[in-house]
């Protein structure tokens, strides 16, 4: 079924005279009437109702004239939402990030894509620790990841975008809790609240090797599953925890949260499969530099 029998009778339908609709579509009449014999022939009903004075759509030809429209319009939009697609304009980007303490950069992201790409979806999962989000990214089953360094980064493109610094999370009772700053050798003997070690998280990792420099191992006491459990488990007296700096934002009361000097900054990065095609997240990639002038 060729477009241009539809376009012919779409014409005839909506003029209802032949003459007009061959004049819509700058054709004459009789190269008209054979497009609306074939096209009835290959649907196998009579479409028109014609007499000498008048034409009249049939019950078949009412039902394929709704169709018909349909089909033209997907036709008609096929070729724009194509170069759409190609351009980044429209499609999918799935972005996953490590949490409660990234979420302002991922929300910076997530506002300036928007503002350059409204008609891209834009879909968020979280929270994914670093180990997991580059599975992730490696399985496809998400296109970029919001992640702390360092990781395995073996086919993978990495831009970091943040340093953060990390503080001791202590109740506000804690003998340490006036201080300005501390150490890691002022937290030795003390229990730690850890992240999951099961789940590849890069704070627990930095924070183990951390405190091996200074000769003791941290005494993990109690995981918990984020940030936010964290910091209550603080504030219930439980122990203490090293979390980013820029877990500040949560407010847990009860919680006073300490620069650590001598403990490593955590890199945060935007991570993405080599060689991805996805016009959308070429689209985001070339949002970072924005990104990290804002930040």
């Amino acid at each position: 079924m060729e477009l241009r029998h539809l376009q012919a009778f779409v014409a005839v339908a909506e003029e209802l005279n032949f003459r007009r609709a061959a004049v819509r579509l700058h054709m004459s009449q009789p190269p008209l009437s054979q497009q609306i014999k074939r096209l009835e022939h290959e649907v196998g009903v009579a479409l028109l109702r014609r007499t000498t004075r008048q034409v009249e759509l049939t019950a078949a030809g009412e039902a394929f004239l709704r169709e018909a429209r349909k089909t033209l319009q997907s036709a008609e939009a096929a070729p724009r939402l194509a170069r759409q697609a190609a351009a980044g304009e429209i499609g999918v980007v799935r972005l996953g990030f490590s949490g409660q303490t990234s979420y302002r950069v991922m929300l910076l992201i997530v506002r300036k894509f928007r503002e350059r790409y409204p008609n891209v979806r834009f879909d968020i999962l979280s929270p994914l620790y670093g180990g997991e989000l580059v599975d992730q990214i490696n399985q496809h089953e998400v296109d970029a990841g919001l992640l702390r360094l360092p990781v395995p980064t073996e086919g993978l493109c990495v831009r970091e975008l943040d340093q953060h610094p990390l503080a001791v999370a202590l109740p506000d009772g804690h003998r340490l809790a006036g201080e300005w700053r501390v150490g890691l050798d002022d937290l030795q003997g003390e229990s730690f609240i850890s992240y999951p070690t099961n789940r590849g998280s890069v704070v627990n990792q930095l924070v183990q090797a951390a405190c091996l420099q200074r000769g003791y191992n941290p005494n993990f006491v109690q995981e918990a599953p984020d940030t936010h459990t964290i910091l209550s488990l603080v504030g219930a007296g439980s122990g203490i925890s090293l979390v980013p700096m820029t877990a500040g934002h949560l407010k847990v009361p009860g919680v006073v949260l300490v620069p650590v000097h001598d403990a490593p900054s955590v890199p945060l990065a935007l991570v993405w499969r080599e060689g991805d095609r996805n016009p959308a997240l070429a689209g985001l990639v070339g949002l970072l530099d924005e990104v990290v002038a804002e930040l």
